[in-house]
């Protein structure tokens, strides 16, 4: 079989949750005799001229689109550049199948062009992009949103849309929109340059309109319409939690097109513990530096406990600069007992795991299905997490991980103490970790996926 993963980034440039998916997935397939190719947008320097690179990366053909252009999938035009380098993919590849992952910047009509060219389309959802321009279900003022009807468009929507009635703005194709500049104004640690950045964010408020209050209409009629469009051309959707699942259904999918397929993952040699000198628990966060990853609550809730514990974080802003500007904000503020050890190659994680004795999860939003819960679990290390989203479906509370309520701080402090309390609940836990999928078998499971929808497409 000829299978084409689509996806927004992809390694070296990005290791994030979906990319490490789709690289290990697609590695998985072509070593099971498929011919897998990517088509990938990630950013990389200079991103001028633009141009489509083509390569090999051991067994997997590569289609990378190198762009200037930002977040089209939030916007009204067309990205005539984008469709052309994925309309040479799909001739020169020729697949049978098409998968997309995550969709960020990638537009919204390239399910379509997949369609067109006669193969069948797959789609895993990483987020809730589709129904939320935001993609993870969280409002601007930090609340979570509950959308569960099909006119899915809600007040908080409009903040990241952009229309221009088709017309391509040169300049602003090119930047990200003023929302994303206002949230990197208030994430500065330092007054001036804060103050500096609200002042030339108010000046893009007064020139161009208000984006929550600008063009409402315009902006449902867009992204309803694009969204319905990409739910019907879609032959098969995989949901990797029931939650996620469920509140797509919600929305308007049809459930009859929607499948929960827990995610497979390359497993490591489960890593020799090393034990701590001064015998203190050590929590460990892995991951992405991203508001919505609740780094903050975990600040608040690890606060005075550096007598008693330690807290060591594993990570990068990943080239973002509105996460770095966060990160560097709430870590102005932090308490003792707390070390950041900056990034780390993939193939470190089961060395780093060796060394913690707990992995904190503390993201705000319903998490899909984080890879760091299951990489914990295969490593053997328990989990603390919220208890909401799929990352309730991942840990058994008190079995081999503990909950506590999405986003509450103080709650995560008693959890967090009642570790350091009792630490041989770690041993406990660990050794009723659940079993967690071999990218091997997933891939055997996702190929059945690829010939339902293949068969969707004869019929």
């Amino acid at each position: 079989m000829r299978i084409l993963q689509v996806i927004h980034q992809f390694p070296p440039f990005s290791s994030q949750g979906s990319e490490v998916y789709c690289l290990q997935l697609a590695g998985a397939l072509a070593a099971g005799g498929d011919d897998v190719g990517i088509f990938h947008l990630s950013n990389t320097v200079p991103r001028t001229p633009r141009r489509l690179v083509r390569g090999v990366e051991g067994a997997l053909r590569t289609f990378h689109c190198v762009d200037d252009g930002q977040y089209s999938r939030l916007a009204d035009w067309p990205n005539t550049f984008l469709q052309s380098c994925f309309t040479r993919t799909l001739d020169e590849f020729a697949p049978d199948v098409v998968h997309f992952h995550n969709y960020l910047s990638l537009g919204d009509d390239l399910v379509g062009l997949a369609r067109a060219r006669g193969g069948a389309v797959v789609y895993t959802l990483h987020d809730y992009g589709l129904i939320c321009p935001n993609n993870l279900l969280l409002r601007a003022d930090g609340r979570l949103c509950g959308k569960s009807t099909p006119d899915f468009f809600q007040d908080c929507c409009p903040l990241t849309i952009r229309c221009s009635g088709g017309r391509v703005p040169p300049l602003a194709r090119r930047l990200p929109p003023l929302f994303r500049w206002q949230q990197f104004a208030a994430n500065q640690a330092r007054v001036i340059p804060r103050a500096a950045l609200a002042s030339l964010v108010m000046l893009g408020r007064a020139a161009f309109g208000v984006p929550e209050q600008t063009a409402v209409e315009a902006k449902r009629r867009f992204y309803l319409d694009s969204t319905r469009r990409i739910f019907d051309q879609t032959n098969l959707f995989i949901a990797p939690s029931g939650y996620l699942r469920d509140r797509f259904v919600q929305c308007g999918l049809s459930p009859e097109r929607i499948v929960h397929e827990k995610n497979g993952l390359r497993h490591f040699p489960r890593p020799q513990r090393v034990a701590a000198a001064d015998a203190k628990v050590r929590f460990g966060y892995i991951g992405s530096f991203h508001a919505h990853k609740g780094i903050k609550v975990l600040l608040e809730a690890f606060r005075g406990l550096g007598d008693r514990a330690s807290l060591h974080i594993h990570g990068s802003s990943f080239g973002s600069p509105v996460s770095d500007a966060y990160f560097r904000s709430i870590m102005s503020a932090a308490s003792a007992g707390i070390s950041v050890h900056g990034g780390y190659e993939n193939e470190r994680l089961g060395e780093i795991l060796g060394t913690l004795d707990v992995v904190v999860v503390p993201s705000i939003w319903y998490e899909n299905s984080p890879l760091t819960i299951q990489e914990s679990q295969i490593a053997g290390v328990p989990v603390i997490t919220g208890d909401e989203g799929g990352m309730a479906e991942l840990v058994r509370d008190g079995v081999d991980g503990l909950l506590f309520r999405l986003g509450d701080a103080g709650d995560l402090r008693r959890v967090m103490e009642a570790v350091i309390d009792r630490p041989a609940l770690l041993a406990e836990m660990s050794r009723r970790a659940p079993a967690v999928p071999t990218i091997e078998s997933q891939a055997t499971k996702i190929r059945g996926h690829y010939d339902t929808a293949l068969a969707d497409v004869r019929r």
